[in-house]
């Protein structure tokens, strides 16, 4: 399965493995059948308020299409930003969209990737999928606009994203770095991809997960015990900063 070599705004190389046209098809196919259920079942319920004993003025009219048609409309973008890169079909599929330094999507790449969506399919005869199939990071236009991707999630990024596995979690657990609640969410992104991205070449990893751990540890300010793997440092920063996150008073 071919894989993709993205370098870090922080020098770290996370090397991903983009969607393939056949699973972003797929996926596509999942999102128009729930959207065509979607729409389907709201308009025959609209036929039966607008046919009732209601007040059905054009003012009203318009507001129960709007109810309608805004879901499917803005449908893709709502998901990437709310969803973690993700709709009904790319969960179907484990696929998500990232930004190529391995972040979450900003709310202004999802929303060019969606204006732009237009033009990679029927308006210009989906010559997007030319751009997927032949691209080196199989993006479309507007993944190339938006600096994005559609990768293939691994098992292990779905280990990570169960919070449950954290040690933060566990009662009584005493944080080591203080300094990790100043980290960003990109900046743990990062981290998390270094750590639990799959890598064909161990030694490649070792080499990765070391050099990330000496940089966050310049950018937190802390000294690390010479008997402290990266590995080990790493994690804790993880949990330190979830730990903190999660008993911050609103």
């Amino acid at each position: 399965m071919a894989q993709s070599s993205i370098i870090t705004g922080q020098y770290v190389e996370l090397t991903q493995t983009p969607a393939s046209v056949g699973d972003r098809m797929i996926a596509a196919i999942i999102d128009y059948a729930a959207l065509t259920a979607f729409s389907i079942s709201m308009v025959s319920v609209a036929v039966n308020v607008l046919d009732g004993p209601y007040d059905t003025s054009g003012l009203f009219e318009i507001l129960i299409y709007s109810l309608i048609f805004f879901p499917v409309i803005f449908y893709y973008p709502v998901c990437e930003i709310f969803a973690k890169g993700q709709s009904l079909g790319k969960m179907a599929m484990k696929m998500r969209v990232v930004a190529l330094d391995g972040s979450s999507p900003t709310v202004g790449s999802s929303l060019l990737r969606w204006l732009l969506y237009p033009i990679d399919t029927f308006l210009t005869g989906y010559v997007g999928i030319l751009f997927v199939v032949f691209g080196k990071h199989r993006q479309r236009l507007g993944d190339l606009a938006a600096g994005t991707i559609v990768i293939k999630m691994t098992p292990a990024q779905y280990d990570f994203y169960s919070l449950n596995d954290y040690s933060y979690v566990q009662q009584g657990y005493e944080p080591s770095y203080p300094e990790a609640a100043n980290l960003s969410s990109r900046q743990i992104e990062v981290i998390t991809r270094t750590l639990y991205n799959t890598y064909n070449d161990p030694n490649r990893r070792s080499e990765l997960v070391y050099k990330l751990a000496i940089q966050v540890q310049q950018y937190l300010g802390v000294q690390v015990a010479a008997n402290v793997y990266a590995d080990a440092f790493l994690t804790t920063v993880l949990n330190d900063f979830y730990y903190y996150s999660s008993t911050v008073e609103v």
